[in-house]
């Protein structure tokens, strides 16, 4: 694998990765399989040759491979330069041929230092699970000190299509908790092994491609520009991040 990384502006990175295809080899077999069962014509359903069904589906074929193995590269690629990063990972550039490596282009915010007070004696007083996950997010806002970037802010806003909002305002200061407690629940989940996996990301698209009438695939692809992908996993972790911290903390009497 080879990756080069150059500075934008506040805090912001890119990085260029390159990877052999052996290392996405088992994702596009896997995928072929899937294609194999889709009709072809002048085969029955499922009993094209191989090299016919790489030829008919190659473009698609290529472009699912792509988009399933971008964020699990593109994650390994940024961990073996000894970077954590925070928001979105926004992918430009992709390049994937079969046999050629597989290239593209990753944009990131690096995760600010901070120290993490202790989580595992927190005071909740509410009779219930959701109000006892408010208190817990309230009382780790108020022990933790984060120097956050008014670009993680800016690119939280404009997931909810504002971008008037500025330091200050309403809405900015809900961003920034957002954004804040986002990283605290983060590092949390790094420390005591929580985890999501591509699998829970997929789920999480698929219910939200149903709840909107549209196809997960598309919807897919359509995050996958946005950086959209990356902000459904940290939501998805600190989801399960607050119910471990209710768990091991429970009601106080």
């Amino acid at each position: 694998m080879k990756i080069t990384i150059c500075d934008i502006e506040d805090h912001r990175r890119q990085a260029r990765v390159e990877v052999e295809w052996e290392r996405v080899q088992s994702d596009y077999d896997d995928l072929l399989s899937e294609y194999a069962k889709l009709p072809i014509p002048g085969f029955r359903t499922g009993k094209a040759p191989r090299a016919r069904i790489e030829k008919h589906y190659e473009r698609p074929l290529l472009d699912d491979v792509g988009a399933r193995c971008v964020r699990r590269v593109s994650r390994q690629a940024l961990e073996g330069e000894g970077i954590t990063t925070t928001g979105p990972v926004s992918i430009t550039e992709m390049s994937i041929e079969r046999g050629e490596p597989f290239c593209f282009t990753a944009e990131f915010t690096e995760l600010p230092g901070f120290d993490l007070s202790d989580y595992d004696s927190l005071t909740l007083t509410s009779d219930s699970d959701g109000g006892m996950r408010d208190e817990i997010s309230m009382q780790l806002l108020e022990k933790t000190a984060i120097d956050i970037p008014d670009e993680m802010v800016r690119q939280e806003l404009s997931f909810d299509g504002d971008d008037q909002s500025r330091p200050g305002d309403e809405e900015w200061k809900a961003a920034l908790s957002r954004v804040k407690l986002l990283l605290i629940l983060g590092e949390i989940a790094r420390r005591d092994g929580i985890e999501v996996d591509d699998r829970d990301v997929d789920e999480r698209i698929e219910q939200i491609a149903r709840a909107h009438g549209t196809d997960s695939s598309s919807l897919k692809k359509h995050l996958l520009r946005n950086g959209g992908l990356s902000r459904i996993s940290r939501f998805i972790l600190a989801e399960r991040t607050l119910d471990y911290l209710l768990d091991i903390n429970g009601k106080k009497e």
